[in-house]
C-alpha cells in the first residue's frame, strides 16, 4: 500500500493483544495527501510486458500523481477492530472492467475510481505473541469486476509482524486464492522519528477469469509466449506461482498541530507474470484528527 495499507496494517498488528489505555480514543481518523499511490509494490505494469500493454491508462501505479486518501478506525479494548480507508485511483476500474468483454474499449480515464476498503476483525494474544483475525471488504467507485473479499491473518513479536492477506474472488486485479504476505517491523528513533520496513511477497493461484493464460470470454486459450490479463492475450511473461513483490524502508515523523510527514523508498520486486518493477521514492502529509 506507496502502500499506505501496509502503514495501517503494521500500526494494527503492532497493537495487536496489547491493553488499549483507558482514555485511548475509541474512533481516529486521518487524511492523507501521497506522491503516488503504488498499491503492494506494482510501480511499472500489472501485465505480462512493457508498462501499459494492451492497457494504456488503466495499469500501474494506481495513481502516478499525487492522490488523496482517507480513512477511519474504531478500537475496542475487548481486541475487536473496525475501520474504513480510501483512496483516489487515477484510472476507471469500470472501464476497465467493462473492456473484459467489449474489446473496443480504449479510454480508460472516463469515470475514474474511488477504492474503498472496510476492514473489521478481532486482535488478541497469546504470550508474548500477539494475532489478528480479520476480514476486508473492497468496492470501487466506478468500478466493475473489481468488489471482493480478503481473509487477513497476522501475527507479531515486539517490533516484528507478519501478515497473510487471501482473495476470495476473481477480480480484474487479482485470482481467488492469491495470498499476499507481508513481513514488517518498525522502530521509534530520536525526534519523534518512526522508522518502519516492509517486505512483501505473493503466492498466486495461475489460473482466473481475468488473469492467467486462458481467454474466458472466448474460452481460447492463449498462444505460446502470451498470457491473458483482462481484455486479451499479450506476449510477455508467463503467470507465477508466487514472488518477491517489494521492500519498502520509510520514515514518519510528526509536524505539529495534527500534521506527520514521511518518506518512503520503494525497491520493486516482480509482479505476477514476472516482470520487474521500478524502484520509486515516495512522500506522503497526514493529518490525524
Amino acid at each position: 500500500m506507496h502502500d499506505k495499507k501496509i502503514i495501517l496494517a503494521i500500526a494494527t498488528l503492532l497493537c495487536s493483544g496489547a491493553a488499549w489505555a483507558d482514555d485511548a480514543p475509541a474512533f481516529t481518523g486521518h487524511v492523507d495527501l501521497v506522491s503516488k499511490y503504488i498499491l503492494r509494490g506494482v510501480s511499472s505494469t500489472y501485465g505480462p510486458g512493457l508498462p501499459g500493454l494492451g492497457n494504456a491508462g488503466a495499469d500501474a501505479p494506481e495513481s502516478d500523481q499525487p492522490a488523496l486518501q482517507w480513512g477511519v478506525d474504531w478500537n475496542d479494548p475487548s481486541g475487536f477492530f473496525l475501520g474504513y480507508w480510501a483512496s483516489q485511483i487515477n484510472y476507471s476500474y469500470k472501464r476497465l472492467g467493462e473492456s473484459y468483454a467489449d474489446r473496443g474499449i480504449a479510454d480508460f480515464q472516463h469515470k475514474k475510481s474511488i477504492e474503498n476498503d472496510v476492514y473489521g476483525g478481532y486482535n488478541g494474544k497469546v504470550g508474548d505473541i500477539g494475532y489478528t483475525v480479520g476480514l476486508t471488504g473492497y468496492y470501487y467507485v466506478n468500478g466493475e469486476h473489481a468488489n471482493a473479499f480478503e481473509t487477513k491473518l497476522g501475527a507479531s513479536h515486539g517490533p516484528f509482524s507478519v501478515t497473510a492477506q487471501t482473495l476470495l474472488k476473481d477480480v480484474v486485479w487479482g485470482n481467488r486464492g492469491d495470498t499476499y504476505w507481508t513481513l514488517a517491523a518498525s522502530q521509534p528513533l530520536p525526534h519523534d522519528i518512526t522508522l518502519s520496513a516492509t517486505l512483501g511477497f505473493y503466492t498466486y493461484h495461475k489460473e482466473g477469469r481475468y488473469l492467467g493464460t486462458v481467454d474466458t470470454l472466448t474460452g481460447t486459450r492463449c498462444a505460446a509466449g502470451t498470457s491473458f490479463i483482462v481484455n486479451g492475450c499479450f506476449a510477455g511473461g508467463a503467470p507465477a506461482s508466487g514472488g518477491w513483490r517489494h521492500l519498502t524502508v520509510g520514515f514518519t515523523q510528526p509536524l505539529g498541530a495534527g500534521f506527520t510527514w514521511g518518506l518512503q523508498g520503494l525497491l520493486g520486486g516482480d509482479n505476477r507474470y514476472g516482470v520487474k518493477q521500478g524502484n520509486r521514492l515516495l512522500a506522503t502529509l497526514g493529518y490525524a484528527f
